[in-house]
């Protein structure tokens, strides 16, 4: 199954690119989000099997619920291996609120799973896989 990812120049890194992002033929192109938003529709809810069963996928559907919620993402289905940045961002470029989905799930992890973490932990975990990230709450929590 296909993970969600951003194109390697997403996000522009470079002065102009970051100026016109979003500007139709001077910024950078932003197709993607739809073809992301399409391959996470098409995901079959069995397919959060990946997950192994257990806490894991417990807290994986839980993250993923909030995630499709906040940021209308058409289907509850997140896999180990997509980007968390992706996930978290969501489906458009325009439309979605990162920041209120990412305090959604910060909420969630505290008051459903007894995971305290510091904005640090946060920043760190930006980059990595939604597996990462699940397993390193799971540690924190054990610690």
């Amino acid at each position: 199954m296909t993970v969600l990812r951003f194109p390697p120049d997403f996000p522009p890194t470079d002065r102009w690119g970051k100026l016109f992002i979003g500007v139709r033929w001077l910024g950078p192109d932003l197709s993607f989000f739809k073809e992301l938003k399409n391959l996470q529709a098409r995901r079959p809810q069995t397919a959060m099997a990946q997950w192994g069963g257990g806490e894991r996928q417990v807290l994986a559907e839980a993250i993923a619920e909030v995630l499709a919620i906040q940021l209308q993402w058409k289907s509850k289905v997140f896999l180990p291996d997509d980007a968390a940045m992706a996930a978290f961002h969501g489906p458009s470029f325009d439309f979605s609120d990162p920041v209120g989905a990412f305090d959604a799930v910060v909420e969630l992890v505290g008051r459903d799973f007894g995971i305290q973490v510091s904005a640090a932990f946060w920043q760190s975990h930006g980059d990595s896989l939604m597996g990462a990230l699940v397993d390193a709450l799971l540690r924190s929590r054990d610690v």
